[in-house]
């Protein structure tokens, strides 16, 4: 079996289609095991305030999750679409009898697997199968990528209208999680300034470290790749090239470089303006230290490379993988063992 059948495979807008249908249940179920665990590893008389905070919380980044992902558009497009399925069926059948017309005498193995895609999705094997078997034959082109999506020529003109896209949908959980915080402290009794302001600065981290630097890395490096191959300088930029090239700018600017930019645009704007609107005088640095998670949250970067890349069935699991982001925002999250909720329960652990 070929690779690239493997691509092909995944590229089915019905799957695409089922997983952005199935997109709420995964996110509600994501987020109730999440909520689940980190109360129960709570010491046993923290566990109610826990379940009660990480209910507001989490349920908050959920509900805001599936509103925007449903209800913002850009430029006509929701965050992620949902196609009828009876729509797709009907365009792949209507392509099917066309190509089935113009091709006399086809295989009856190809016959049934054609008869298939006009019902469901086709598994791994008969797509390997279809494909060797209709690669040569008149309309083949249109049928594949009918059946198996049809790939744009990626440019970072298209790719920064994705990331506006990609960034909104991140947003929302972050945001949302921080007014999902701050709620919860209130109905637990367990507000104040410090709290609400490490949300605040958690947030900002979160969103440029770990979403925003690593969309506009995608972006600027495939730009600047254009840009030399006008000039003669670097050959053909092929569709694997733009791939790779795409995650260098996410590696670079976003996992490399992110915690360090986050951390300046904290201390040089951030924090002045919330200690100008608390009244409260510092000069002192904050630097919040990239950490295991931190390292482990870029698995989103990858599936962004994927989504920018024209891969469009990762797509509707991106708020689930955003999720961690707005948790961590919602608690305010910080190095420090005094502001820290996690490292509050590391330190239980390990006494």
């Amino acid at each position: 079996m070929k690779i690239s059948s493997v691509g092909k495979f995944l590229d089915q807008p019905l799957l695409s289609n089922s997983l952005a249908r199935k997109m709420p249940a995964i996110l509600v179920g994501s987020a109730a095991i999440f909520g689940i665990k980190d109360t129960l590893e709570k010491p046993k008389e923290e566990r109610k305030k826990s379940a009660i905070k990480n209910a507001i919380i989490l349920t908050t980044i959920t509900a805001a999750s599936l509103i925007g992902a449903k209800g913002i558009k850009i430029k006509g497009e929701r965050l992620i679409d949902v196609v009828p399925k009876k729509e797709i069926l009907k365009t792949q059948s209507d392509v099917i009898d066309k190509f089935v017309g113009k091709n006399s005498n086809l295989p009856q193995e190809t016959l049934n697997i054609l008869n298939k895609a006009k019902e469901k999705m086709l598994n791994l094997g008969d797509t390997d199968r279809l494909l060797n078997s209709v690669k040569d034959k008149k309309d083949a082109n249109r049928l594949i990528n009918t059946l198996f999506g049809n790939k744009e020529n990626i440019t970072s003109n298209k790719i920064m209208q994705e990331i506006a896209k990609l960034s909104i949908m991140g947003f929302i959980p972050v945001a949302s999680g921080i007014a999902g915080g701050i709620v919860a402290d209130n109905v637990v009794g367990e507000s104040d300034k410090t709290k609400t302001t490490n949300k605040i600065k958690e947030g900002i981290y979160q969103f440029f470290a770990n979403i925003f630097l690593c969309n506009v890395g995608a972006g600027t490096f495939l730009f600047a790749a254009e840009k030399l191959n006008e000039k003669g300088i670097i050959k053909q930029l092929t569709p694997l090239k733009k791939t790779g090239v795409i995650l260098g700018g996410i590696l670079a600017v976003g996992v490399l470089g992110g915690s360090c930019i986050a951390n300046c645009i904290g201390n040089k704007i951030v924090n002045p303006l919330i200690n100008k609107i608390t009244g409260k005088k510092s000069e002192q640095k904050e630097t919040r230290k990239p950490e295991a998670l931190d390292i482990a949250l870029h698995t989103d970067d990858i599936a962004t490379a994927g989504v920018l890349s024209g891969v469009k069935w990762i797509e509707p699991l991106l708020p689930v993988m955003y999720l961690v982001s707005g948790y961590r925002s919602a608690i305010g999250y910080r190095n420090s063992h005094d502001n820290s909720t996690l490292d509050k329960q590391s330190n239980d652990k390990h006494n």
